[in-house]
């Protein structure tokens, strides 16, 4: 490798971007109430996770960017006893599961647990609305599950899912 990887701390950043999607201010207020030793990092770029373009060629400035390519987790976050790789969901979904999955294979990809001795990498799935066929399939890949709702949820749901 390179360099070595490194987080930078910063949190859900405030802004247009904290405010309109559910998920991230659902995971901003949740990263509040957490005890972190390092600040957390919102978007932290993994990888890199290199692309292969279906066409025979593609121009230099497309292949540059395919081999630049990063997945971004919705936070990372160093605790007490982890290294907590978070994946965000107002509503539980299988999805999770594997996007969660390959976050944290990159995480040892990158070598982070090296600068964390004595820490594990911590898969954390968080959302509102818990579906409990996931939460124990989450259960046997070794994440952990948190069902936070605050009030605003509830506005939320009944708009995003209540048609009359």
């Amino acid at each position: 490798m390179a360099e070595t990887p490194t987080i930078k701390p910063g949190g859900v950043p405030d802004g247009k971007r904290r405010r309109t999607p559910a998920s991230t201010r659902l995971l901003h207020e949740w990263s509040l109430m957490q005890q972190w030793v390092v600040p957390p990092t919102y978007e932290l770029r993994l990888g890199p996770t290199p692309l292969l373009p279906g066409a025979a060629q593609v121009s230099p400035e497309i292949a540059r960017m395919l081999s630049v390519f990063h997945r971004y987790s919705d936070l990372v976050g160093i605790s007490a006893t982890a290294i907590e790789v978070v994946e965000a969901k107002m509503v539980a979904e299988m999805g999770a599961l594997s996007q969660l999955e390959h976050y944290v294979e990159l995480v040892y990809a990158m070598g982070l647990p090296s600068q964390w001795p004595g820490k594990i990498v911590q898969g954390v799935l968080l959302w509102a609305v818990d579906d409990p066929i996931i939460s124990q399939r989450a259960a046997r890949y070794g994440f952990r599950v948190e069902v936070f709702a605050p009030p605003w949820t509830q506005d939320y749901l009944a708009t995003r899912f209540y048609h009359r």
